[in-house]
């Protein structure tokens, strides 16, 4: 019996699978609070009944596990482009 060596993923592509997940602010949270990648799908699935939205979440799960720095800049940037998109709606109806 031969056993598979799991495909290790660039920090580039997981980062370009997570994109559908990145504006939406509540399912981030919910990744966050997973253990595991495949919790982060289970999590994920069960709050929207989108597989997309799903699978988004647990590549979430992967950069976090296995990119930490590349997880943190990536949180950081959408953390602060939805600071910035808040303020200006805000701006805007003043």
């Amino acid at each position: 019996m031969t056993t598979q060596t799991p495909i290790k993923r660039s920090a580039e592509e997981v980062k370009a699978r997570c994109k559908p997940i990145l504006d939406k602010p509540k399912l981030i949270h919910l990744t966050q609070q997973s253990g595991s990648p495949t919790a982060a799908y289970i999590i994920v699935l069960a709050e929207t009944e989108n597989e997309e939205l799903a699978k988004a979440g647990r590549w979430l799960a992967v950069l976090r596990r296995d990119y930490q720095e590349e997880y943190g800049k990536l949180i950081f940037l959408t953390k602060s482009c939805q600071t910035t998109e808040v303020r200006q709606e805000r701006e805007e109806l003043l």
